[in-house]
């Protein structure tokens, strides 16, 4: 049996990152479950509250709004339908307890962070048994999170990747709208992502040429 290496200080950074980044991710994909269940409650509750108010109005009144009371029947009835769908989406889904479960993950995650910080102040990173208790309980809780699904990952990376530069910038430049320093990082990387594809072209190029 093996015995355990103590954790670096530049491991223990490596963690201090990856957790920063999961708590973005997570944070993002609470708020967006939060707005996806949100909605889809709001249009069913409207929808419900329309479909009742219309199914007491009597045909005289739907001719004098100038409604063809068969025809608006069959609307109401398509409308109901619909609800229905909505109503087993919303139940299979369950987009509010999918969002539960990342609140809770961004809650030990910022826990996690907070312990980390803590110790790089008082140590500096450079105690091997701090380092040990963090790496333990790091490993414990990644393993326990909910996961990141694999179709959004690079994009919520991407996300967190310009939160930090978006933030590096803020701090340089406090008086710019945010607006426009925003704007002002998405000019520079598209620049940035020119400039890779053609010195990545031209060397293959210069490359080719040069084995020739």
């Amino acid at each position: 049996m093996t015995e355990e290496k103590p954790a670096t200080k530049e491991e223990i950074e490596r963690q201090y990152r990856v957790i920063d980044q999961m708590l973005t991710m997570h944070s993002s994909l609470r708020d967006r479950m939060e707005r996806r269940a949100f909605w889809l409650n709001t249009a069913l509750i409207a929808s419900s509250l329309f479909m009742t108010a219309f199914a007491f109005v009597g045909d005289d009144l739907l001719r004098s709004l100038s409604l063809d009371p068969a025809m608006t029947r069959f609307v109401l009835g398509l409308v109901a339908v619909l609800v229905l769908i909505c109503s087993i989406t919303e139940f299979r889904v369950d987009w509010r307890s999918v969002a539960g479960k990342h609140a809770e993950a961004v809650s030990r995650l910022a826990t996690l962070k907070a312990k980390y910080r803590k110790s790089f102040t008082e140590t500096g990173g450079d105690d091997p048994e701090k380092n040990a208790i963090l790496t333990s309980e790091y490993d414990n809780i990644m393993s326990s999170l909910s996961a990141i699904p694999d179709r959004w990952f690079n994009a919520l990376k991407a996300e967190h990747q310009f939160k930090l530069l978006l933030s590096e910038r803020i701090s340089r430049c406090p008086k710019t709208p945010r607006w426009f320093l925003r704007l002002q990082l998405r000019i520079e990387g598209i620049r940035e992502a020119f400039q890779l594809r053609r010195e990545h072209r031209y060397g293959k190029s210069g490359s080719g040429n040069k084995a020739a």
